[in-house]
């Protein structure tokens, strides 16, 4: 899948596919050269790398759900989808298309990185001074309303559009090419400088802009190549480092999650949680396809 805005480690999920519950002789191709049957499509399968992945991605998704899935709710997913939706605009679907995958799919994705969010939270000790660093970093809760423009091109001739006196409510209805916000011009959930829906690039314009009713004055570049016009609607005051504590624990295990260099700590963690719950693989063929999981973290001695 093409990176989409949503930043977390593609470590392990994929959805689950359907062939790992096959198991019949039913035929699923004929030809004049022979047939392929569901049990053989299996069979091959469960040799080849994609398909010992993805059992292990099968096996963690199940493991985790069970056990951090109640730590995410449908809101937290539907929010994160939404805002994300909004940031791609009448390019969501062609991306959509071109990763192979729905909406719900989509949904599911997002879903599984906060339970894995989840699940590192509870197993990783984040120090003090992590907190205390990324409290002096933090940036507090501020609402914008955003144009998702067709093209840069779009983007200026709206920022032009303001500076010569049309409305926001104008303007927006004229060039965004997003709807999911269009019963509020636009206006977009209030997010603060933890948040993983948003583009980094829109976050760090809207915490530029100083009052009410500014808006950027040149396009907004995005992560995803797509280009923006923000204009900040609300701001508030910094909380206390404890109101925020949480939300900068989460934010400190996402950044942990998106350092690739961390892989193997990640992999040692996953391997804790499966050990716990007694993850025995029982079937030959895929005996060894949690391995680095399972063995990770420990010692040779442990082994």
């Amino acid at each position: 899948m093409r990176k989409f805005i949503w930043g977390l480690l593609v470590v392990v999920f994929a959805g689950g596919l359907v062939y790992l519950g096959l198991n019949s002789s039913k035929t699923l191709m004929t030809s004049d050269s022979g047939k392929i049957t569901e049990k053989a499509f299996l069979a091959d399968v469960k040799k080849s790398q994609a398909g010992q992945q993805e059992f292990a991605n099968m096996v963690i998704t199940t493991v985790l759900e069970k056990q951090y899935g109640g730590n995410v709710s449908k809101s937290d997913v539907q929010n994160a989808f939404d805002t994300q939706k909004a940031q791609y605009g009448d390019s969501f679907k062609s991306v959509l298309a071109s990763n192979n995958t729905t909406e719900d799919q989509f949904k599911t994705n997002i879903k599984n990185n906060l339970i894995m969010t989840a699940a590192v939270k509870a197993n990783y000790k984040v120090s003090d001074s992590q907190i205390k660093q990324a409290y002096k970093d933090y940036h507090q809760n501020t609402t914008v309303s955003m144009i998702t423009a067709k093209d840069e091109d779009s983007a200026n001739k709206a920022i032009a559009d303001l500076k010569s006196g049309d409305s926001w409510a104008t303007v927006y209805k004229k060039y965004t090419t997003d709807q999911t916000y269009a019963k509020q011009d636009g206006q977009i959930p209030a997010f603060d400088s933890t948040s993983t829906s948003v583009d980094s690039a829109v976050q760090d314009a809207a915490f530029k802009l100083e009052k009410t009713g500014d808006y950027t004055t040149s396009p907004v570049k995005g992560a995803n190549g797509g280009f923006y016009v923000v204009q900040l609607d609300k701001t508030t005051n910094k909380p206390s480092l404890n109101s925020v504590r949480n939300k900068l624990t989460d934010k400190i295990v996402t950044t942990f999650l998106n350092d690739q260099n961390n892989n193997s700590k990640v992999q040692a963690i996953i391997g804790k949680i499966l050990r716990q719950q007694n993850v025995d693989v029982k079937d030959a063929q895929l005996k060894n396809a949690l391995n680095s999981y399972l063995t990770a973290g420990l010692s040779s001695k442990s082994k």
